[in-house]
């Protein structure tokens, strides 16, 4: 199996390297990543310049090359320029969880969802607090349940990790709502944003609840943007 890995938080962020560790004991692992940080980028892509690529060198992998882009731009330019040809892409692991509404902003689960747009199966892996332990004792195990399962193409597997060291299990959950107290603080003569999370009221089936109360949680995203009733509806009036 040919495994091709993204990520956002850059080819030098420890969760890249812990995850090409773990999956190269199942196949021939390749690297494209952005060649520094792009988190909270999204599904952003580079049209306006050349992109520029660096040769480096991660344990596990065959290929590693680091890009100057986003991680959208990374899956493409592995697709399309260096002709890679996967069986399966992941994006991560991220360094902070992915849950919620914040996979619209996340670039983790963005390469995943371009490897769909490209036509491969694709897994996002994100964990909370930089808890890599946990993710290596108990990433595999979900690895290979999911790997004998039958990859849909057009859906990414959305998985996040707990800070705990004993998750107190696993839950296949819906995408709830990650709704921040924001506020913008002054640094470095602008303003950054910041704030933390706000714990609103929704069900307890969501990935936001089911990872705050220690679960690891699975998501499966399908990119839609339409509604099917609305469409209906307008329809009829037109």
């Amino acid at each position: 199996m040919k495994i091709l890995i993204t990520n956002d938080d850059g080819i030098k962020a420890p969760g890249i390297h812990t995850l090409a560790q773990i999956v190269s004991n199942y196949g021939e692992v390749y690297i494209v990543a952005p060649h520094t940080n792009n988190s909270a980028v999204g599904h952003g892509i580079t049209m306006r310049r050349p992109l520029k690529s660096y040769p480096d060198s991660i344990k596990g992998a065959t290929l590693a090359i680091g890009v100057d882009g986003t991680p959208a731009d990374c899956v493409k330019y592995a697709l399309a320029h260096l002709k890679i040809k996967p069986d399966l892409i992941l994006s991560g692991i991220n360094d902070e969880r992915n849950v919620g509404t914040d996979v619209l902003y996340s670039g983790t689960v963005s390469g995943a969802i371009e490897a769909n747009l490209c036509g491969y199966p694709a897994m996002a892996i994100s964990t909370t607090n930089s808890n890599f332990d946990i993710v290596k004792s108990y990433f595999p195990a979900i690895f290979e349940k999911l790997l004998s399962q039958t990859l849909l193409t057009d859906t990414t597997i959305n998985i996040n990790f707990p800070s705990l060291e004993e998750p107190k299990g696993i839950k296949v959950a819906t995408v709830g709502i990650s709704r921040y107290d924001e506020c913008y603080v002054e640094e470095q003569g602008g303003h950054r944003l910041s704030g933390p999370l706000i714990d609103i009221d929704q069900p307890e089936e969501t990935d936001v609840k089911s990872i705050k109360n220690g679960y690891i949680t699975i998501t499966p995203l399908k990119f839609k943007l339409y509604d099917d009733d609305k469409i209906f509806e307008l329809s009829k009036l037109f």
